[in-house]
């Protein structure tokens, strides 16, 4: 999956600033890094994934461009503005719950993103993502086996901007 995403999102990702929204071990972030991207925010809360995420990036000599955070999108995402894009692979359990905090992640990823930014969000065959008023529009989604991936953009995006 992740070779067809890099084929959509495009295969360079030069001087993007980029969030990883729970980064995990961190295959996005340095796939990311390694395409190019000039700063990418990795976002990992979970106490077991934060040491393997800085052991990954120990091992690949802590690229340039990253920035680690053992906090939550919560904590992370408002501070953060004119993001080129956002890619968010949150636990199932997220969409199983009610979905307020996926709700939440497109809200906050709306307001960080540039205006001609792009969420990219990771989902499970039988879940969706909540309707609401997080001022995306979804552009396009792609199945991959029991998974899908949705492309979101910003509404107040104009046709002009791509």
């Amino acid at each position: 999956m992740k070779q067809s995403l890099f084929d959509w999102l495009g295969q360079r990702l030069d001087g993007l600033h980029i969030v990883d929204c729970c980064a995990g071990s961190g295959a996005f972030t340095f796939e990311a890094l390694s395409r190019g991207a000039g700063r990418v925010d990795a976002i990992e809360p979970g106490e077991h994934a934060v040491p393997v995420l800085r052991a990954n990036a120990a091992k690949l000599g802590n690229p340039t461009g990253l920035v680690l955070h053992a906090a939550s999108f919560q904590a992370v995402l408002p501070r953060l503005r004119d993001v080129d894009l956002v890619f968010a692979d949150p636990p199932f359990r997220c969409y199983r719950d009610g979905a307020a905090e996926i709700a939440e992640l497109l809200r906050l990823a709306a307001r960080a993103l540039a205006p001609a930014g792009r969420l990219i969000i990771r989902g499970e065959r039988g879940a969706d993502l909540p309707g609401g008023s997080a001022k995306l529009v979804e552009r396009e989604r792609r199945q991959y086996g029991r998974s899908w991936v949705a492309l979101l953009q910003r509404e107040d995006r104009t046709d002009r901007d791509g």
